[in-house]
């Protein structure tokens, strides 16, 4: 029998330990390595939400654990310069709810709904379609200024 103590949830005992051995980028973490932290295997879907998890709380640190191009058996801490992709990502992915959210509110029958519903409803709707359109104009600004000469981004 071991001594050793496991802090429960898994993901947080396997993040505990990351962060003792030291967390730098560049680092690799076998998935076999997780898999027996996180005593499950990498096919279970309690594996991928467990990675979510500790990589939600590594996000918090500002670093981005990803297991792309891994085929699955590795999972690498990103270089810093690649957490602007993430990012960005991130923001799509924003935007694409927004956007969700707008279809969603656009196409309820407002008949169906009580006033006070309504009127909550409609607030709701219009504050969503408006942060969708400035996130997605800011996008397209942000994508010209990048495509285009460095010397207009100096103040």
């Amino acid at each position: 029998m071991s001594n050793e103590v496991i802090r429960l949830p898994l993901w947080k005992n396997a993040l505990e330990e990351m962060r003792k051995e030291g967390i730098t980028h560049g680092k690799t973490y076998d998935a076999a390595w997780l898999e027996e932290r996180l005593k499950c295997s990498r096919e279970d879907m309690r594996f991928g939400l467990a990675v979510s998890e500790i990589r939600r709380e590594l996000e918090k640190d500002g670093f981005y654990l990803s297991g792309r191009g891994q085929k699955g058996n590795q999972f690498v801490i990103l270089p810093p310069e690649s957490n602007a992709d993430v990012m960005l990502g991130y923001q799509r992915a924003a935007i694409d709810c927004l956007k969700r959210g707008v279809i969603l509110g656009t196409n309820t029958r407002l008949d169906s709904l009580k006033d006070t519903d309504r009127r909550r409803h409609e607030a709701l709707l219009e504050r969503i379609a408006t942060k969708a359109v400035l996130m997605q104009r800011s996008q397209q600004c942000a994508r010209i200024l990048g495509e285009t000469s460095p010397k207009l981004l100096e103040p």
